[in-house]
């Protein structure tokens, strides 16, 4: 009987055994099954990141709606279709680094929205049943029928632009450039005596934010190495920039340019002492995690000259001879006042929560006049002026759609010329914004005339420029130019100021007989058909090359896109 019973006992536990082993196989099989739709369902979340984050935040749209559209049609094409109790959200935000372990980057984190939201949070949350093989609601007391399997992934895709504004210099002519080389020797305290190419080679060579970096550095300069934060922060003398800046330039870059003479003419004996901070003229708006990034931008080295020059000379006035010949009129004098200087900007595009965009630049905000003498010996004296008054256009970059595979970046800037009075007259005092009108002095002062005019140029009506990148070849662009709707250039200004000329006439000396006041009208109309003339000629001589170096216009403003860094989007959790 011991036997028989053990053999029983055996049978019993062979059952068991069998039993225990068909289970773990199950629960082995739906465990291996979870595992996989779990990483399926992570694959879905992690593609679908990617793909919207290529296609929103500093990429592209911002709009919720939009980022969901996305996210659905990658998660569809990946064969994740939502049903009942699945769930599948995208949301843009920001991410940051969580220090609650210790180090203050220990772990990175994702907060919805933010005034620099660029990355892309999709969370997928898929309903599966939790066992194929057993009713697991039945065996274990608890236990769902049905487990929701959740994905989470956070992808982002930088976006960083540059944007330079001011006049270009394509049409300079080396009379012109004798004008530019006084402003700049006067600004600086230098000795340039360049032609025309010169100043191309000048405005088509680039430098780098880091090369800036690296030779302020190798200068004695204060700074952190590949640290942007650092560079727009340090104090550094006017020749200590301008070494860094012609020491930085690629001599490859510019044929047409003797670096070397640029270093001996730019920082001879005499350059103006003058701290700068290099933040005065650049700008970078973007995330502490990606801001060193734009240490890799470029700037034109004529237009960082030139921003440096401004910077230097802030709220001082400048008086330059100009060395033109204007053949009839005596050599002319500018006055020159810099009420702020040009800024170029790095940065993110689109507009803050408060409405302000994040990445503008402007152009110089100036007060100038330019003076020359003209008439006719005995009989006639005019001490010619034309005063400008220029208020800071501004450029923003408002977005960025990253290409795919094949296609351009294209990139739109909202640009908006600064308002600009043009008037007959000359500024006693630049930093004083009141015209003293023309004073004509007719047969040795037995006569006066008092001569004004003015006309108001630009408008609160932006324009909307677009740029195609293909390639890094392509940058920096060349120049869009967005005009106002009151005047697009100094010729219509010009013409609008002679239309409008005011002459009051006043006798001084003795007119027994009344003849000279009978005379009056006829004086007049031969000043008039004098002046048109000679404003004109100082306009066109002489105001338009020094405005284009000033980086303004009348009525219009150029925007250069110079720098822009778009990478492959990345996974950060």
């Amino acid at each position: 009987m011991g036997r028989e019973r053990q053999r029983g006992a055996i049978g019993i536990m062979a059952a068991v055994t069998l039993l225990m082993a068909l289970i773990c196989l199950a629960l082995v099989i739906d465990t291996g099954r979870l595992y996989y739709e779990q990483r399926k369902l992570q694959r879905v979340a992690d593609v679908a990141a990617l793909e919207a984050a290529t296609q929103s935040g500093m990429c592209g749209s911002q709009e919720a709606t939009e980022i969901q559209g996305y996210v659905q049609a990658s998660a569809t094409k990946n064969g994740f279709v939502a049903e009942a109790g699945d769930s599948l959200t995208g949301t843009l935000g920001t991410v940051g680094f969580d220090a609650t372990f210790g180090s203050a980057e220990s772990r990175r984190v994702f907060s919805a929205g933010g005034e620099m939201a660029d990355a892309v949070q999709v969370l997928a949350v898929n309903r599966v049943p939790s066992s194929l093989v057993l009713n697991v609601a039945s065996i274990f007391s608890g236990m769902p029928a049905q487990t929701d399997l959740t994905a989470r992934a956070v992808a982002r895709r930088t976006a960083l632009a540059g944007l330079s504004a001011g006049t270009g210099l394509a049409s300079l002519d080396d009379q012109q450039s004798i004008l530019l080389n006084n402003l700049l020797n006067n600004l600086l305290g230098s000795h340039l005596s360049l032609k025309a190419v010169g100043y191309q080679g000048l405005a088509n060579a680039q430098v780098s934010l880091l090369g800036l970096s690296d030779q302020l550095r190798a200068l004695g300069v204060n700074l952190e190495a590949g640290s942007v934060d650092s560079l727009l922060g340090a104090q550094a003398d006017l020749a200590q920039l301008l070494n860094a800046t012609v020491n930085a330039i690629d001599p490859t870059q510019v044929a047409n340019l003797d670096t070397s003479l640029l270093h001996q003419q730019l920082l001879g004996a005499g350059v103006k002492a003058a701290t700068v901070t290099l933040g005065s003229v650049l700008s970078v708006v973007a995330p502490d995690s990606v801001r060193d990034q734009a240490l890799q931008g470029t700037v034109s080295v004529l237009d960082l000259i030139t921003a440096l020059a401004f910077v230097a000379n802030r709220q001082h006035a400048v008086e330059v001879n100009t060395g033109i010949n204007l053949g009839g009129l005596a050599s002319a004098k500018v006055k020159l006042w810099i009420v702020e200087p040009p800024q170029i900007a790095f940065g993110y595009p689109g507009k803050n929560s408060n409405g302000k965009w994040r990445t503008e630049v402007r152009t110089a905000a100036v007060r100038t006049s330019v003076e020359a003498s003209t008439g006719l010996p005995g009989v006639l004296t005019v001490d010619l002026g034309l005063a400008v008054n220029v208020a800071q256009g501004t450029a923003a970059l408002d977005t960025i759609q990253c290409g795919g595979v094949g296609q351009p970046v294209k990139v739109e800037v909202y640009a908006l010329p600064g308002i600009a009075s043009l008037q007959l007259g000359t500024y006693a005092d630049p930093s004083n914004p009141v015209v003293s009108p023309i004073q004509v002095e007719v047969l040795s002062g037995l006569v006066e005339l008092n001569v004004s005019a003015n006309t108001v140029v630009g408008g609160a009506t932006g324009t909307t420029l677009k740029y195609d990148v293909a390639s890094p070849a392509d940058l920096p662009s060349q120049d869009k130019t967005a005009s106002s709707a009151l005047g697009a250039s100094l010729d219509n200004a010009l013409g609008t100021l002679a239309s409008s000329i005011k002459v009051e006439p006043k006798i001084l000396g003795l007119d027994p007989l009344g003849l000279i006041g009978a005379t009056l009208s006829g004086l007049v109309s031969g000043l008039l058909t004098l002046l048109k003339p000679a404003v004109s000629a100082l306009g066109h001589v002489v105001l338009d090359p020094l405005l284009q170096l000033l980086g303004v216009s009348l009525g219009t403003i150029d925007v250069r896109l110079i720098d822009l860094q778009t990478g492959g989007a990345e996974l950060l959790i």
